[in-house]
């Protein structure tokens, strides 16, 4: 199956023009309708009162389906040229496929009257606008409504009827006997879809007249749950061909009109009245659908695809995967309109995803598909498409580059091919080449938002970051040049060409567009914008992260802190708001308010000793001593070796807590470790001091200073003990030579004065 373009076919009804019209009429026939059109601009530049030079740009307009501007240059013509029967003909086509028969019924009697005959213009406006007509009176609520206004109402439209089909008739022109009418049938197929089938019938309820379900092998109550909704449900053998499944359904539908949805599809509640609404013109053999295909909550792709369609003889589905409509509608040159209808789809988020294994299926039937149509672009693209949602990267560029070099350029995906293509070089970082795909890309005219903003990801990540500023502001004017946005830049708009993830010139632009601010030091511009993102986004944790960092260089610790902390509700972001909290603190070199942060990131990360070395750190400068205990023991239960150093540490932090036979045994261990390190015996004759072993105490104390006998400390504390023991004369001589260090050691004259005191009282 080839991929499709539903080009805009447009009847021209001007006759006998001027031959220096020819060249630009020539264009229009072969579609070049840019070229026309400024053919035919430069032509009313010349001759402003052309009613035929009018037509051909107005119809070149509409070949690039550019409706708002064809209606607004139709009405300066027909201002220009008020008696021209060749636009006031042309405006009731416009009105007629803009759906507009209020007002363009009055005009099409007033040509008719005046024996406006074109041939054209009776199948294009008259002929649809009788059967417009007739799916209005036909609309149940006229029909069996008591009310007078209402029962007025019909008469009017009969009336009308009768009034188009009787000039049908005096200009001999044939009523074909075409189905018109307005009963929809939902058709759909699904096998073991019980989990989902049953919101998707209540979404439909009031709008479908008749569901028809093709099962095609359920094991759980999928069949059930839609013989519930009044479901005609055909079991059919799987035939790895969707397709084939969808023409079985079409084979059993009896509507005026076909519905598709898929079991995990939704209609929106705001699109039910849109589609009775369409079902009123048959002037359209079809209709596109704007599919809201969610990825996660509130981050979903859009794309546009028919979903409804007449149920005319001979249509058939094509494609055992993305099967289309859309061909065999324009074979039979059926005219295919937008309706204002969103369709919620539920089955690419990521845990749907896994659960059913689509990928996999997807890639083996597009494989399938390729090998019975090894030239065909779109079946490529899917499969490029596929394989970027599933992370693989160089599959997808290979695959992109079978694709993208070949396509024209106006086909709805195109846009998101090439940015597919460019997105997997960015993740494979071969950037220069991303950038290349991307000049090569803008060089063939493809106007698409998503191809600026991952242009915009190219550049950011080259550190470019003007640059990737101004892909941003390129990738919003695209928007609004396509429709997506409104003028003003924010606005969404439905019913546009764009088919990708509609984040792109939304809260993803904006994310973009603050981390570039960022990097280019505009801070306030950068915070302005991540505090709109978190009015949007309040708990996205990646616009948390980044702004958490931001008010952090910002120098406004206290902000970053509660952005980190909003973490905290995530599971998946447990450890990562620890982290940042941690070194938020830490680099702050507040150590006490990032203890409990290094604390919960070390004992959640054990293989890794850096944060535990940091939770040490932390607590010691804290004097947090009942954590610096708990964060040695932790350390020694990861297997880790304990220096002397360290057993001072842990001592001394156990001594604060007054837990003096463990710190003395950490004490001796730092001497086992270092016969020869001073500090040991002191800290060991400190504890046996407070554990009353004054003996033991003076021993360690005097190992302490024959180590470090320029230790005024040293030799007050072996005084003390001295004292305690009553040996004053020893007592004497260690306060001696801590005063001979330190003159200054106020503590130590005082308790000379005392020994000696007590070495006279004795000694009387």
């Amino acid at each position: 199956m080839q991929s499709f373009v539903c080009r805009q076919q447009v009847p021209i009804f001007a006759e006998g023009y001027d031959a220096s019209l020819n060249a630009a009429f020539e264009l229009l026939s072969q579609e070049k309708s840019s070229e026309a059109y400024e053919a035919f601009l430069e032509l009313i530049r010349a001759r402003p009162g052309d009613e035929n030079a009018y037509e051909g740009a107005i119809v070149a307009l509409l070949q690039q389906t550019r409706w708002n501007e064809a209606q607004q240059l139709t009405e300066q013509a027909r201002a220009a040229c008020p008696n021209s029967t060749i636009l006031a003909a042309r405006q009731t086509w416009n009105w007629i496929y803009l759906t507009r028969e209020s007002e363009v019924y009055p005009l099409v009697v007033q040509l008719l009257e005046r024996g406006y005959r074109n041939p054209d213009w009776l199948r294009e406006v008259v002929l649809p606008l009788r059967n417009v007509l007739i799916c209005h009176a036909s609309d149940p609520r006229l029909v069996s409504s008591k009310q007078q206004k209402r029962q007025q109402d019909r008469a009017t439209l009969l009336k009308g009827i009768q009034t188009l089909e009787h000039w049908l008739e005096r200009y001999q022109f044939p009523i074909s006997d075409e189905p018109v009418g307005v009963k929809i049938t939902l058709s759909m197929i699904a096998r073991n879809e019980a989990q989902y089938l049953e919101e998707c019938l209540k979404s439909v309820q009031g709008v479908v007249d008749e569901i028809v379900l093709v099962d095609t092998g359920s094991e759980d109550d999928t069949p059930r749950i839609a013989e519930r909704f009044g479901a005609k449900v055909i079991r059919a053998e799987w035939q790895n061909d969707f397709a084939a499944a969808r023409n079985i359904a079409l084979q059993h539908a009896t509507g005026d009109w076909i519905l598709v949805l898929d079991a995990d599809e939704r209609l929106t509640p705001e699109s039910k009245q849109a589609i009775l609404n369409a079902a009123r013109h048959p002037q359209f053999a079809g209709y596109y659908l704007e599919i809201l295909n969610e990825i996660r909550d509130g981050d979903y792709f859009v794309h546009r695809i028919v979903r409804m369609f007449r149920r005319l003889p001979g249509l058939r589905w094509e494609g055992a995967i993305h099967e289309q409509i859309t061909p065999s509608i324009v074979e039979r040159k059926g005219r295919i309109a937008t309706v204002a209808a969103q369709i919620r789809h539920l089955g690419y988020r990521g845990e749907v995803m896994q659960s059913r294994d689509k990928i996999q299926r997807n890639i083996e039937l597009i494989q399938r598909a390729l090998e019975q149509h090894p030239d065909d672009l779109f079946h490529k693209f899917n499969l490029a498409n596929t394989y970027f949602t599933a992370g693989d990267y160089e599959q997808t560029v290979y695959w992109s580059e079978q694709t993208c070099p070949y396509l024209r350029g106006d086909e709805d995906y195109a846009g998101h091919a090439w940015s597919n293509w460019i997105a997997a070089l960015n993740h494979l970082e071969r950037l220069e080449e991303a950038l290349r795909v991307g000049a090569d890309t803008l060089a063939r005219g493809v106007d698409s938002p998503t191809v600026y903003y991952t242009l915009a990801q190219v550049y950011y990540r080259l550190g470019c970051y003007q640059k990737s500023l101004d892909a941003l502001d390129s990738a919003r004017e695209s928007a609004i040049r396509i429709g997506l946005l409104a003028p003003d830049g924010e606005t969404l708009q439905a019913g546009s060409p764009f088919t990708g993830d509609v984040g792109v010139v939304g809260y993803k632009w904006r994310f973009a567009y603050a981390r570039a601010l960022r990097a280019l030091n505009r801070l306030g511009e950068a915070r302005a914008l991540y505090e709109r993102l978190l009015q949007e986004r309040p708990r996205d944790p990646i616009i948390l992260i980044d702004y958490g960092q931001l008010l952090a260089a910002m120098g406004d610790l206290a902000g970053a802190e509660e952005a980190f902390q909003q973490l905290a509700t995530h599971d998946a972001y447990q450890l990562l708001f620890q982290q940042l909290l941690a070194k938020l603190w830490w680099d702050a070199g507040d150590y006490r308010r990032a203890l409990p942060y290094v604390r919960a990131v070390a004992l959640a990360t054990p293989a890794d000793p850096a944060w535990a070395e940091r939770w040490l750190h932390a607590a010691q400068e804290s004097s947090d001593w009942r954590s610096l205990v708990e964060a040695y023991e932790f350390y020694a239960q990861q297997g880790r070796a304990i220096t002397p150093e360290m057993h001072i540490n842990w001592g001394r932090a156990l001594w604060q807590l007054r837990a003096y036979e463990s710190a003395l045994a950490h004490f001796a261990a730092a001497i086992e470790l270092n016969p020869q390190d001073a500090n040991a015996f002191l800290n060991a004759g400190d504890a046996l001091y407070q554990l009353g072993a004054y003996s033991e105490a003076a021993d360690a104390y005097s190992a302490g200073v024959e180590r470090d006998p320029y230790n005024a400390q040293a030799w007050f504390t072996l005084g003390n003990c001295y004292f305690r023991m009553g040996v004053y004369d020893a007592a004497k001589i260690a306060y001696e030579q801590a005063l001979a260090i330190d003159p200054k050691h106020a503590q130590t004259q005082h308790n000379l004065e005392l020994t000696r005191e007590r070495i006279r009282f004795t000694a009387a």
